[in-house]
């Protein structure tokens, strides 16, 4: 699943994922992210940090307070630096931050290793 309050994100970003052959959902709001999370529990979940109402720490609490969900990684994508205490002290933390960039690699191989721990045979992304 990918969340993104950017619409030109979620385009770019669907398409990224799509194209190494996930299966992908995708949310314009972290609300929306939880509920479709919810629903049908993703194998990772990408999100935007900073979103208006609720932001992805938001999400990742939301998603860790519910059993079916809690244990599902969230790579947090961002363009502010996550060593900031603003995202430091945050509780809780993504399972990985990267930085938002047209630069995919640094995406794709985080996704790929987190989906790899998971052990899932056919992984989905929503």
């Amino acid at each position: 699943m990918i969340v993104d309050d950017s619409p030109t994100a979620l385009v770019f970003l669907e398409a990224i994922m799509k194209s190494a052959n996930y299966e992908v959902e995708t949310a314009p709001t972290a609300q929306e992210g939880i509920d479709k999370a919810r629903r049908r529990a993703p194998d990772l979940v990408i999100t935007d940090g900073i979103m208006p109402d609720v932001d992805g720490f938001d999400l990742i609490r939301a998603l860790r307070d519910h059993p079916p969900t809690a244990n599902v990684p969230v790579v947090m994508l961002t363009s502010g630096d996550f060593r900031d205490p603003e995202f430091a002290t945050r509780v809780p933390q993504p399972d990985a931050y990267v930085a938002k960039s047209m630069e995919v690699e640094p995406l794709m191989k985080k996704v790929a290793s987190l989906l790899s721990k998971r052990s899932t045979k056919e992984a989905k992304l929503f």
